[in-house]
């Protein structure tokens, strides 16, 4: 699945969104609030580990714990999740990976 979103008037590394998405099931609103929250986290310019802090602590709160956020141009990761909690996807070239154990 593929998104692509221009903002307006916007320049920048993140003015082209595209997201390359990964989900196992999650639903709906939790895949949307991971795509904004993170869209907004790299908006904001910040470093990988305070966009995965950003999502995580965003994911607690409002779906309760405990969430896992890994964020990065190059990793790779072997991780066991809750059922339909899963979401893998990319931003540019930022790839994002949330669940919840």
């Amino acid at each position: 699945m593929s998104i692509s979103s221009t903002g307006a008037g916007s320049s920048g590394p993140h003015s082209k969104m595209v997201c390359d998405m990964e989900d196992h099931g999650i639903h709906g609103e939790m895949k949307n609030d991971a795509l904004s929250v993170a869209s907004t986290a790299l908006e904001a310019n910040q470093e990988e580990k305070d966009i995965s802090r950003h999502i995580k602590s965003f994911f607690d709160q409002k779906y309760g714990p405990t969430w896992h956020c890994i964020v990065g141009s190059d990793f790779r990761a072997f991780v066991t999740y809750e059922s339909k909690h899963f979401i893998f996807f990319y931003i540019g070239k930022t790839a994002i990976c949330l669940y919840k154990t």
